[in-house]
């Protein structure tokens, strides 16, 4: 069929327009669209079924190829237009109506309808979902889409359509405890989603490089199982497959993957209709499902978008059949299920272990334009390897988590974690206790500094010549602020208005001991607070003084503090305990913040969580916070207790700090890891579970060195071991590394994006700042000519590095935000 020039011109989705304007009104839809066809020289043969995977030795001998085979290269150009346009033509092996094409052919036997026909022809009702076709349309989107094998990018306007696109709503019970927003999630707890649904057209020279055949091996294989004898008409390059499809389920308006900073959660699920619909425990799949279901609707919740693929490919690709035959087999043997067997078993009634062909599935990834995944829910390595092949990169990876699991699971996710299956599992005793150590913190960081040394980072390069930069902007900052080299150390009191604390202070009418319990109680508010609170937003102190950032929050605490919003005794309100903590709601926060649709602060809701697990930690621990009124500055006669001669170890702040306020940082998605401790698979050694997790502990370090910095105002109580403290890894620190030149992103459209505080690159980026501080501090002290005790660590934080930071950062950007932009929940930075 010779397309007329007009057509030729007109966007895709235009032409089935022009072509029905053409028909007389009562015969829209009739069968005038047989016009595209081409005839075909040859028979089409019966339905066949997918290929199964299997070992390349002897294929059944059948006709040689009458030609030269294909190649997905210049010469030939084979590529998704010309797989459109041979849909549009006719011109393809395999069977129109896909695995119901039985089905279809019975159908229209009896109702004497056309069926091939009819369906290129649309109703006046059908509508274009705007959330994928503005996104397929865009340009932008199209730019990976010479990678794709298997299917028509453009199904969704083709005659007739491959793809199809709605929405609806889901309800599903293990998800009704969502929070309810109105937009996602419903006030009926039901879900929002927009899912569509693709069928193949596999290009066979572009597949068959894929999956490391020949063409012409390809098609032999694919003639074996189908019998189509146009697969050996070198003419004919594409195939509709006898297999169910693929659908993608998104939540959140899929047109934001368009732009690079939007947050994108993914999960790539293979059919197991056992588990997914009926729920049998054998495996793992529906409480996977639900779990990345879950992470996907908080991730569009955040106003990311999150992706749930759903493949039809049942049992590994090997059918029910085979998987209930392989079922009985496994119970049944001597000693029961057990993963040593598991698959020795499919293999032995199968012949393979799998025939998913992972490498396939990254085509739909590629036609939504994804190119970064924030939050990867998948264990498997295969997936995993082939998204990244697919030039998609993966930021993080989830495992299940432990409550989803339960003992009937755990034959199938042992036998695949043997194989190679990523997974976060650990004792997590043990692994907690030793990450909790100080110690581990540096050393960590060590190794990752190591790593990027060495060339082997995918993120960073370093160039440690430009460190005497950090270093003199360092150095600047503190002859500015204390021209006489005498620095205090880094505290939450220095961002207090230093009148205002002062005049608190001189309130109390009280011992130095009841003073020091006060003033220890508004550093752990203060502190807990004291995460990024975002360019915009501002507070406004109650005598008309503006403040922002940190120096905000720490007002606005402040003024909580005396207003009494943490202490339920109204006659002592500055105070806080742990009953009056657990009326802090996200409003009262919001009240607190002064926060407005026009002056917004990042991450109320993780604040003020914190806060309320801060009055259960509380009552948790009576040896560290009392046990009639518990309140932090409790601990205070707990240190007392332990000092001698006017000094305590840091061992015993730390124990309080780090055992008593363990629970209430925020358990990751993985349901293993808890609060500031995070994976970079690049260090995992074999055999020594943890060795891949490096710990921060960003805000309990904040914490400890402000309360040694109070007991010092207040009691006058010395802390040994401080040496042992680190710098502290959060944005202006780092941005001053980056913003100096000493760490260099490989890659500098990372500036541009925004990510996620667990991905790998924000891991080394902190893991060097620690380091790297330490480096600083080093150089510094050499080249003032002062000692390690005469300017600590702590002190060059506070006169210099987080100062020089925000300098730099407001020189360079209008905004004075970090380089790499990370997205905050009020809990790490």
């Amino acid at each position: 069929f010779e397309f007329e020039k007009r057509e030729q011109e007109a966007p895709w989705k235009d032409r089935h327009n022009l072509e029905t304007r053409r028909m007389p009104r009562g015969n829209r839809r009739t069968s005038f669209l047989a016009g595209h066809l081409r005839p075909c020289t040859v028979e089409p043969g019966a339905c066949g079924c997918n290929t199964p995977r299997s070992q390349r030795a002897t294929l059944p001998e059948v006709p040689a190829l009458s030609a030269a085979p294909c190649a997905n290269d210049p010469a030939t150009g084979y590529n998704w237009r010309d797989v459109h346009n041979d849909l549009e033509a006719g011109v393809y092996a395999g069977t129109f109506g896909w695995d119901h094409a039985a089905y279809w052919g019975i159908a229209e036997a009896k109702a004497g309808v056309d069926l091939k026909e009819w369906y290129k022809t649309r109703t006046e009702a059908e509508f274009y979902l705007p959330e994928f076709s503005g996104l397929v349309d865009d340009p932008k989107t199209q730019v990976d889409w010479d990678r794709i094998a298997t299917f028509d990018p453009m199904g969704m306007y083709s005659h007739p359509p491959t793809i199809a696109a709605c929405k609806a709503k889901l309800d599903i019970m293990e998800l009704k405890d969502l929070p309810q927003d109105g937009e996602i999630v419903t006030t009926t707890n039901e879900i929002w989603t927009s899912k569509c649904a693709i069928s193949y057209a596999w290009n066979i020279p572009l597949l068959s490089g894929r999956l490391g055949l020949t063409e012409d091996e390809l098609r032999q294989a694919l003639f074996k199982f189908s019998q189509d004898q146009r697969l050996l008409d070198p003419k004919v390059k594409t195939y509709l497959p006898a297999v169910g499809g693929c659908t993608i389920y998104t939540f959140g308006d899929a047109r934001k993957l368009k732009d690079p900073k939007t947050e994108v959660t993914v999960r790539v699920h293979d059919e197991c209709i056992g588990s997914d619909v009926f729920g049998s425990d054998i495996c793992s799949c529906r409480p996977y499902l639900i779990f990345a279901l879950r992470e996907a609707i908080l991730c569009a919740q955040r106003g990311g978008v999150g992706v749930v693929i759903y493949f039809r490919k049942e049992g590994r690709s090997l059918g029910e059949v085979i998987k209930f035959r392989v079922y009985n087999a496994r119970i049944n043997q001597e000693g029961g299920d057990n993963p040593e067997m598991y698959f020795h078993h499919t293999e032995a009634i199968a012949g393979i272990r799998d025939a998913r062909f992972q490498t396939m599935m990254p085509d739909a990834l590629n036609w939504l334009g994804i190119r970064r995944i924030d939050l990867l829910c998948s264990m498997s390595n295969e997936k995993y390897e082939a998204i990244v092949g697919a030039g998609i990169k993966v930021m993080q990876r989830v495992d299940l988590p432990e409550d989803y699991i339960k003992e009937s699971m755990r034959v199938e996710l042992t036998a695949k974690i043997a194989s190679g299956y990523h997974s976060d599992s650990i004792d997590k005793d043990l692994i907690a206790n030793e990450l909790n150590q100080l110690q581990g913190i540096r050393h960590q960081c060590h190794r990752v500094y190591e790593l990027v040394k060495a060339g082997k980072s995918d993120f960073f390069a370093l160039d440690e010549s430009k460190l005497a930069v950090a270093v003199d902007a360092t150095e600047k900052e503190i002859r500015q602020r204390y021209p006489s080299l005498k620095v205090p150390s880094h505290s939450r009191l220095r961002h207090f208005d230093p009148e205002r604390l002062q005049d608190m202070l001189s309130s109390w009418k009280c011992d130095k001991v009841e003073s020091a319990r006060r003033l220890l109680d508004l550093v752990f508010v203060s502190v807990l607070l004291d995460a990024g609170a975002g360019s915009t937003w501002q507070y406004v102190t109650p005598g008309g003084k503006v403040t922002k950032s940190s120096e905000g929050l720490a007002e606005a605490s402040m003024d909580l503090f005396l207003e009494g919003v943490f202490s339920t005794d109204k006659a002592l309100p500055t105070r806080v305990n742990s009953q009056a903590l657990k009326g802090v709601t996200e409003d009262v926060l919001k009240r607190g913040l002064q926060v407005t649709m026009t002056n917004q602060v990042v991450g109320v809701a993780g604040r003020s969580k914190l806060l309320r697990d801060l009055a259960e930690a509380l009552d948790k621990f009576p040896e560290f916070f009392g046990a009639e009124v518990p309140r932090p500055g409790n601990m205070v006669d707990y240190l007392l207790a332990r000092s001698k001669d006017g000094e305590v170890g840091l061992e015993h702040i730390w124990k309080v700090c780090s055992e008593g306020l363990y629970s209430i940082w925020p358990l990751q998605a993985n349901g293993v890891l808890r609060g500031d401790v995070w994976k970079h698979e690049k260090l995992l050694v074999d055999g020594k579970p943890g060795s891949d997790l490096v710990p921060y502990h960003k805000l309990t370090q904040w914490l400890v060195y402000s309360l040694i910095d109070a007991l010092g105002v207040t009691l006058g109580l010395k802390v040994s071991g401080t040496s042992n403290l680190t710098g502290l890894p959060e944005y202006r620190n780092g941005g001053l590394l980056i913003d100096s030149g000493v760490l260099c992103l490989k890659d500098q459209t990372w500036k541009d994006q925004t990510v996620n505080v667990g991905t790998q690159l924000v891991v080394e980026w902190r893991a060097l700042t620690v380091v790297l501080l330490d480096r600083i501090a080093e150089d510094l002290q050499k080249k003032l000519g002062v000692s390690a005790e005469a300017l600590p660590l702590a002190s060059v934080l506070e006169g210099g590095t987080w100062h020089a930071g925000r300098r730099i950062a407001k020189a360079l950007r209008s905004d004075g935000s970090a380089p790499i932009k990370i997205r905050l929940d009020g809990t790490v930075f």
